[in-house]
């Protein structure tokens, strides 16, 4: 399966579509996505037919993604909630008031 820079764009945040532009200007032509997607937090991309280069320049970009708000793409960090997200602080807050909150354990 080869992933079109449109339909990765709507695989992870807005915020990131920055990463996604800058990762599918690099690809070589003979190389193509099979999978991108949002993981721990950060940006995560798997291809076939790279070399050893363009997997480095895409750790870059994955490393970049923990910095990078994937909602607005301002700068951000990891936050925890329901599921680990990078968020700028306005969306942290909106997001810390949306996530469930867990129920504590009274024996």
């Amino acid at each position: 399966m080869n992933i079109t820079r449109e339909e990765a764009k709507r695989c992870v945040g807005e915020g990131w579509s920055g990463l996604i532009d800058a990762i599918f200007d690099q690809l070589p032509e003979e190389a193509f996505i099979t999978c991108i997607k949002e993981k721990w937090g950060g940006l995560r991309v798997y291809v076939d037919g790279v070399n050893e280069t363009v997997l480095d320049f895409l750790d870059e970009m994955e490393e970049k993604s923990y910095r990078i708000c994937e909602v607005c793409g301002r700068p951000g960090k990891p936050r925890e909630g329901g599921w680990v997200r990078t968020l700028c602080n306005k969306h942290a807050k909106e997001y810390r008031k949306s996530a469930p909150r867990k129920k504590k354990c009274r024996l």
